[in-house]
């Protein structure tokens, strides 16, 4: 672990504000769960909505110069703004992905870095790409996240993660939350991160993953529950997979319901915070 990055995180996030969605949770009691499986961003962790942080409204072109500038690094000649040839790259890598057949493709972030800036993938470009994610994504552990994952723990239920992710997403729980996925209750091969695979949310694959590693702990996916933000990427294909879901709505900014979709298979149950999973299970 680069405890460098840490501490980045940690100097470049502040706690925000969250706020539950206008609805009612749906509690019924869910029996024979052995495995709670989270999405992060928008469940696990806010995403992008800390209104508290102090860069949330800075614009990024601004913020990079001076980054690029302690590692002796030029800007870009490019016609165009660093975001916007950023974006660029990561389309192109996105398309070329779907030109093979990969639907929902999931880009390496530092190679992306490393080819703006026209150096090699190692220390420097993580924490580039660190430091921009903090300044563009800030995220914080959500309400109750912490509390629930003690209790999940004690109660000896085998923990995952099924998350659209890059290198830095694992650091975010020991930079923010005091600890390790491990420690905190994980099991590190039931942790499936997009950047791993080259695959993403929405697609199917991250969720076969899961149930693949599943199998050899004798655990069928009606004994999962998986736990998320975002109707079409998480609760749609978890269900699809057999996997019993939760919606949460804990974070009105976060919440994704995609009432424009039709056929969308419903969550088994939706929350307004976290720990009313233990209500679910008790």
């Amino acid at each position: 672990m680069n405890l460098s990055h840490l501490e980045t995180i940690r100097n470049l996030l502040a706690e925000g504000t969250t706020k539950p969605a206008d609805c009612e949770p749906l509690l019924p009691r869910i029996s024979g769960i052995r495995t709670v499986v989270f999405d992060v961003y928008g469940t696990l962790l806010t995403s992008g909505c800390c209104k508290k942080h102090p860069h949330a409204e800075s614009k990024v072109d601004k913020l990079l110069p001076p980054i690029l500038k302690g590692y002796e690094l030029a800007l870009p000649e490019t016609p165009h703004s660093l975001a916007d040839s950023l974006d660029a790259l990561i389309e192109r890598e996105h398309q070329a992905a779907k030109d093979r057949g990969i639907p929902y493709p999931e880009i390496d972030i530092c190679s992306i870095w490393s080819e703006l800036l026209h150096h090699p993938v190692g220390d420097t470009i993580e924490d580039i790409a660190l430091q921009y994610e903090c300044m563009t994504n800030p995220v914080w552990p959500m309400p109750g996240a912490s509390e629930l994952i003690a209790d999940l723990k004690k109660k000896q239920l085998s923990l995952g993660i099924v998350s659209n992710a890059q290198f830095y997403t694992p650091l975010l729980f020991p930079a923010l939350m005091k600890a390790t996925l491990p420690d905190m209750g994980f099991t590190e091969s039931l942790c499936v991160f997009s950047y791993q695979y080259g695959l993403a949310k929405p697609g199917d694959d991250l969720y076969r993953i899961l149930k693949e590693k599943l199998a050899p702990h004798g655990i069928s996916p009606a004994h999962v529950l998986y736990i998320g933000n975002d109707a079409h990427k998480d609760i749609h294909p978890a269900a699809k997979a057999g996997f019993r879901t939760v919606l949460f709505a804990g974070d009105a900014e976060s919440l994704k319901r995609h009432p424009e979709k039709s056929g969308l298979l419903p969550p088994d149950a939706v929350i307004t915070h976290l720990q009313q999973i233990c209500q679910l299970l008790s």
